[in-house]
């Protein structure tokens, strides 16, 4: 069977990492969202893929190929307009062929364990029309409802329903459709929903339901619980041979080291993390769970980092600490730069984002997204919450100069 993955939207509200690559190219626990995806479809047996792209879209291209190193025959579709996700289903009918069924699958939505599984067993086992992954909502008021019969049939669709009136389950991210969807959603302007409440009025969309955890990534705050969550299955630690460790480092926990990392004598870490090949940490550093540095990067001496991810190629000076924070690609962070990850007072922790009102980020301690390319100075302590642009360029702070001294 062939799957379809939708990766050609630009998602504003996950500024500033999705201003610079597309959503699905965004790390998560040391692999891209994307990359994710792509090798549990390989392991429940998907041999062909096409891709639907657009924003960025040479990124994920001069990443994967065509697919030879994942054990997949890839492809790519162009959705040169953003016109939603039944028009971009609607480009893929040729490719699809004489195939009487696909697989959809949404490239933001990240599980712990492999959904395509089970959808695929089930499938086979039942041969329904058409057939939804569902799963227990991520967060409370963000989805429309699902409602199911005895039989698992999907009986009902709210789109937005009222806050009072939540359902237990969701759609999940993936589905198997049958090849009439093209005609259907030809006739109906490309309306994806549309072709769903058609399919279950005539009681013709099975469930299939996904019980482990799963998140929809959709701010830059998720960007760290779904690291949490595809690391909290982590058991082992894998150390290959290049890595380099000094004297009087330790290694607690589970710990993915990639080629030639190099870690500084008195250096402490905890588990699970992952560090990616390349990396330099410095002497008598923390690294604390759930952090990811991607590769290419340099920790200086006597930095701590906890719960944090760095996209790689970036340059953290001495002293500094960052904590439940996201670093994109090519960030340099001064020495002695602090990411402050909660209010003293107690008070709520809110993300600006551009185009809307201050949004209510739920979490006790947050700290600084940083995009890509962005030079912060020596000796700055960021605000909890603080979103700062990529290419952003931040002088060091300097309290003593030559004209402080001559104004004596």
């Amino acid at each position: 069977m062939k799957a379809l993955v939708l990766t050609a939207a630009r998602s504003k509200k996950l500024s500033p990492y999705s201003d610079t690559r597309p959503k699905s190219m965004i790390p998560i626990a040391g692999e891209f969202i994307l990359e994710t995806i792509l090798k549990q479809l390989q392991k429940a047996g998907v041999q062909e893929v096409w891709i639907v792209v657009n924003h960025q879209r040479q990124v994920i291209q001069d990443y994967f190929h065509y697919g030879k190193q994942f054990g997949l025959k890839l492809d790519y579709i162009v959705q040169a307009e953003a016109r939603g996700i039944g028009h971009a289903v609607s480009l893929c009918e040729e490719v699809i062929g004489d195939e009487e069924n696909f697989l959809l699958v949404y490239g933001d939505a990240l599980m712990s364990g492999n959904p395509f599984v089970s959808l695929l067993e089930r499938f086979e086992t039942t041969t329904p029309q058409a057939l939804a992954t569902i799963s227990h909502p991520a967060s409370e008021g963000r989805y429309g409802n699902i409602y199911l019969s005895h039989d698992m049939k999907i009986s009902k669709l709210i789109e937005k329903p009222e806050k009072s009136r939540l359902s237990n389950y969701i759609f999940g991210g993936s589905f198997i459709l049958n090849r009439n969807c093209f005609d259907f959603l030809n006739q109906h302007e490309q309306d994806i929903l549309a072709y769903f409440q058609h399919l279950i009025s005539e009681n013709q969309l099975d469930a299939s339901v996904w019980e482990d955890d799963w998140i929809d990534i959709s701010r830059p705050w998720h960007i760290l619980g779904a690291t949490q969550m595809m690391m909290r299955s982590w058991t082992t630690t894998v150390i290959p041979k290049s890595v380099h460790i000094e004297p009087n480092v330790t290694i607690k926990g589970p710990v993915r080291f990639g080629e030639n990392v190099h870690i500084g004598s008195g250096t402490t870490i905890v588990g699970p993390c992952s560090i990616g090949a390349d990396v330099y940490i410095g002497d008598n550093c923390l690294i604390r769970a759930n952090v990811a540095i991607g590769a290419n990067s340099e920790i200086g001496y006597g930095t701590e980092i906890k719960n944090s991810i760095l996209f790689g190629k970036t340059i953290v000076g001495r002293l500094s600490f960052i904590g439940d924070s996201v670093l994109g690609e090519h960030v340099q962070f001064g020495s002695g730069t602090l990411t402050v990850n909660y209010d003293t007072l107690g008070r709520e922790i809110y993300f600006h984002s551009e185009g809307e009102e201050p949004v209510k980020t739920y979490q006790p301690k947050l700290g600084a997204f940083i995009g890509d390319h962005s030079i912060i100075g020596t000796g700055h302590t960021i605000a909890p919450g603080t979103k700062i642009p990529s290419s952003t360029r931040i002088g060091d702070r300097i309290t003593i100069s030559d004209d402080t001294i001559k104004s004596l």
